[in-house]
């Protein structure tokens, strides 16, 4: 059998966690890194706080699940309920130190959390949860490898939201190394310093800026119901266990939208999608901006600029996502900005014609999906859903029922229109 087991300790400011297999030779993926050690830091060196058991062991699972063989081992007790909710992961088994801990019970605080980027995402979910929601910034570790990240732009936007009374947090941590190369082990690990401070801040629910682009599917092929999905109802279940709601406020929103809400909101001159370039100077070379470069000029009902195209030859990045996946990650989001914004030149239109740009309907990226409403916290639900209605309306059924049946297979002609685009690019 192959165990990975899992212990923890405390440092004053700091919680680690160790994690080493049994047969290391025989772990489940191979981008499981040489870095067995990860920690979280609390930024103003105060003590670190108590932690329930439980939402200990729903951390070490964000940050563990997918280099699991067979047996996940929590080194410490944690109760029944916890080990209960995990057997909905089928392909492992997860046990624990036999003991008989109580669970943690949800709090009716009204205090909520929000796992916060610094991105136009998280910002857009900020705009429409009620004021005293409290943002929860993740800070990376100092590099133990090359990274194009800069942290500089995200901290801005954190000092930024604490002028305009937002009680931000800041936790430190390395989880990012346990992954080879390196990268969040699952999407929801960077939750996990607000999971840490549940407690101790009283929060009721932890909320993502997760748009519809990664909940829904139409990023990719085809649109799926994320409320049905495994995903949901594994992670909806975990957090549960712990007493903790897991909450989506702009699941129901695109990239467009989001962007409008920035865009239009006093709150959205916060943030800054690109990572790589420092505060208001975006790095004009990452696949991020060129689609945010590409969609303001169309929301701001400008003429593409020719150099806005010539990004793709002067990025490696922005070239290989236009030209080698399939379909091309967000490229209903381009479809949508490139129908809006004319000019550009020969690129552009070499573009617009591989994106399917104005042969396909994309009016409701501007709108919020009303299906996706029992998505957001109960607490604050009826608040929510009426700053989306306020901010974009309502999808109608025609723009629900276009979304319902996205589909962005190839076309028969798409390997033809790539070859006129590469010879442009080129």
């Amino acid at each position: 059998m192959v165990i990975l087991r899992i212990s923890f300790e405390m440092d004053h400011n700091r919680l680690i966690f160790n994690v080493f297999s049994e047969k290391k030779d025989r772990i489940r993926s191979p981008n499981f890194g040489s870095h067995r050690q990860f920690m979280y830091k609390n930024s103003n060196n105060s003590k670190f706080p108590d932690v329930h058991p439980d939402r200990l062991a729903l951390v070490a699972l964000l940050n563990t699940l997918p280099f699991v063989g067979e047996t996940l081992h929590i080194g410490w007790q944690v109760s029944q309920r916890f080990i209960d909710a995990t057997k909905i992961i089928s392909r492992i088994k997860i046990n624990s130190i036999e003991g008989n801990i109580k669970p943690i019970e949800r709090k009716s605080s009204g205090r909520h959390a929000l796992s916060f980027s610094g991105g136009a995402d998280s910002t857009a979910a900020l705009a429409v949860m009620p004021h005293s929601t409290e943002p929860v910034f993740m800070l990376r570790s100092e590099s133990k490898s090359r990274t194009l990240y800069d942290s500089q732009a995200a901290l801005e936007s954190c000092r930024q939201l604490s002028r305009l009374g937002y009680n931000v947090h800041i936790i430190e941590s390395d989880f990012e190394y346990l992954r080879k190369p390196i990268g969040f082990p699952t999407d929801l690990s960077v939750s996990t310093p607000a999971i840490l401070f549940a407690e101790s801040r009283g929060f009721e629910s932890i909320a993502f800026g997760t748009i519809l682009e990664s909940s829904f599917g139409t990023s990719g092929k085809s649109f799926r119901n994320y409320s049905e999905s495994s995903h949901y109802r594994l992670w909806a279940r975990m957090f549960d266990s712990v007493g903790l709601g897991y909450s989506l406020p702009v699941a129901g929103i695109s990239e467009v939208a989001s962007s409008i809400i920035c865009r239009n909101h006093p709150i959205g001159r916060v943030h800054q999608s690109c990572i790589r370039g420092k505060w208001g100077e975006p790095c004009e070379r990452c696949w991020k901006c060129f689609r945010k470069i590409t969609l303001m000029n169309a929301l701001d009902g400008n003429e593409m600029p020719t150099s806005g195209m010539e990004m793709i030859r002067r990025s490696k990045e922005v070239k290989l996502r236009l030209t080698e996946d399939k379909p091309i990650k967000h490229e209903g989001v381009l479809a949508y900005a490139l129908e809006r914004a004319s000019g550009g030149g020969e690129i552009a239109e070499s573009l617009r014609l591989l994106t399917k740009s104005g042969k396909i309907k994309t009016d409701w990226m501007q709108h919020w999906y009303p299906k996706s409403v029992n998505l957001i916290d109960p607490s604050y639900r009826n608040y929510t859903e009426s700053q989306l209605m306020e901010l974009l309306g309502a999808m109608n059924q025609n723009q629900i029922q276009t979304l319902e049946s996205w589909s962005n297979n190839n076309d028969n002609d798409r390997e033809e229109k790539l070859v006129r685009f590469l010879k442009l690019i080129n």
